[in-house]
């Protein structure tokens, strides 16, 4: 038969895969944020997708920064939900990396192990490193994620 397709065939070609999307990439922005903005190296979901929101971009970041600085009174709309982070927070349980149990994900020592790599290289995510010890862990507390996300409406997603 003339003009009917017979065959399909796939062949797989490397592509460039940006950063944000890379499993390791985001797995250590994980381990950074654990690290250096969780109380007891402990998070949960939201405050994990806030930071990794804010890692994304300067605009972002400085969003964050500038409420923070407000004394948490400047208007702060709502942040991205990321696939990717989900997937990695997946790997990162599989792999020990993190632990999860209550709603909370946990550095373990595994983890901790590999926080240390990342912080002893100077020029592995070097300015996530900065901006996150910048904030410290006390200012961005679950209740206070709790006041922001009760005020999402439907207007603001």
């Amino acid at each position: 038969m003339e003009g009917t397709i017979q065959k399909i065939s796939f062949s797989k070609k490397p592509i460039p895969l940006p950063a944000d999307y890379r499993p390791l990439y985001k797995i250590a922005q994980i381990v950074l944020i654990l690290k250096l903005v969780c109380r007891s190296n402990s998070s949960k979901l939201l405050k994990l997708h806030l930071f990794s929101w804010a890692l994304k971009s300067e605009k972002n970041r400085a969003e964050l920064r500038d409420f923070i600085n407000s004394n948490f009174t400047n208007d702060f709309s709502v942040w991205g939900i990321e696939p990717t982070l989900n997937r990695a927070l997946h790997i990162s349980v599989a792999e020990e990396i993190c632990s999860y149990s209550n709603g909370n994900y946990t550095l373990t020592e595994k983890g901790n192990e590999l926080y240390e790599l990342i912080a002893n290289d100077v020029e592995i995510l070097s300015f996530e490193k900065t901006y996150l010890s910048q904030i410290g862990k006390n200012k961005i507390t679950d209740s206070r994620l709790n006041k922001i996300t009760a005020k999402w409406t439907l207007f603001n997603a």
